[in-house]
């Protein structure tokens, strides 16, 4: 209603301060297709502003329009200004808040607008039942740490994080990362483009194999092998990425990954028809090994299990192969 009864004006653009980022929420702003509009219609919705103390603007709600005509050289556009004293910085901020909920917010966004919440002297208790919910998010306190903490990533992170529009579950594990795994885990991300779920476990393994050997993650990408993969431009994208999930989990798991090579080298030897499946005991600490047979008609069961017979039969019957490729036996 207050806005309704407010009348625009125009103001100069070097009244307003587009330095000045105090309610600014949005991360990484296109305002491509703000310049579009722009040029076709003119500016559709007023700035609004609030007067400073030292009789320059700060923007409340409008960043993107104000840098749009900025850069098309407009001098001077339409808005509401806020006298001093007539809106104070929460209710400021609960104006550009509102505005922006007419769009999806990403993850960033929303931790930004907490850690301004924050920053204008809402209590944790009002931020977790109220305004968590606003921004999409489940009103307790371990959300709002998570969220909270994505401020403090590298920007490029953030970036990439938005970029990807990664989970929670997902981009809260960079912030397990120290400066230096921040800055190195980067470039081999964009690089490479794993999907969430490599994502998530690349940076598992980092953190574990980190925490077990003592070594920080950037001294683990900086190795050799992982260089390679990261300037190999001639195989194809989802093969590096199967390479580079490879070598992390021989790192976590070396016994495991052993003990999968050492199957998969025994499971070829038999030469198994495809209607044959043959599985290990789960990570290889059962007893039980497990075969499956597919088939249409008793002739290919026959045939199958006389393949198998031939298996059973030849080799060394003084020595059983399995012995070996299972903990428990």
């Amino acid at each position: 209603m207050e806005r309704k009864m407010r009348r625009s004006k125009m103001i100069p653009l070097g009244e307003i301060d587009l330095e000045d980022t105090t309610f600014f929420i949005t991360f990484m702003p296109d305002v491509e297709p703000l310049l579009t509009s722009l040029k076709l219609v003119g500016l559709l919705e007023p700035l609004i502003l609030r007067e400073r103390g030292d009789g320059r603007c700060q923007i409340v709600c409008g960043y993107k329009r104000a840098q749009a005509l900025l850069l098309l050289g407009v001098p001077e556009a339409q808005a509401f200004v806020y006298h001093q004293g007539e809106l104070d910085d929460l209710r400021a901020l609960l104006l550009t808040v509102g505005h922006n909920l007419t769009h999806p917010l990403n993850l960033v966004e929303k931790a930004q607008i907490l850690e301004k919440l924050f920053s204008f002297g809402v209590a944790e208790r009002e931020v977790i039942d109220r305004y968590l919910p606003l921004v999409g998010l489940q009103p307790n306190v371990r959300i709002l740490k998570q969220v909270i903490g994505l401020v403090g990533l590298e920007r490029g992170l953030r970036e990439y994080l938005a970029r990807e529009n990664l989970s929670l579950s997902t981009s809260i594990l960079f912030s397990s990362l120290d400066q230096e795994g921040q800055e190195a885990i980067l470039p081999l991300l964009e690089a490479l483009r794993p999907g969430e779920n490599r994502v998530k476990e690349i940076i598992t393994f980092l953190r574990e194999i980190s925490l077990r050997d003592g070594v920080s993650v950037s001294f683990l990408l900086a190795s050799e092998e992982i260089g390679k993969i990261f300037d190999d431009q001639e195989t194809p994208r989802p093969q590096r990425i199967e390479q580079l999930r490879r070598i992390f989990k021989e790192m976590r798991f070396p016994q495991l990954t052993a003990m999968e090579g050492k199957f998969t080298d025994y499971k070829r030897s038999l030469s198994l028809p495809p209607q044959i499946s043959f599985h290990p005991p789960p990570f290889f600490e059962g007893e039980e090994f497990r075969m499956e047979l597919r088939f249409k008609d008793f002739a290919t069961f026959r045939k199958l299990v006389t393949r198998l017979h031939q298996i059973a039969e030849g080799g060394n019957k003084d020595t059983d192969p399995l012995l070996e490729l299972g903990h428990g036996r």
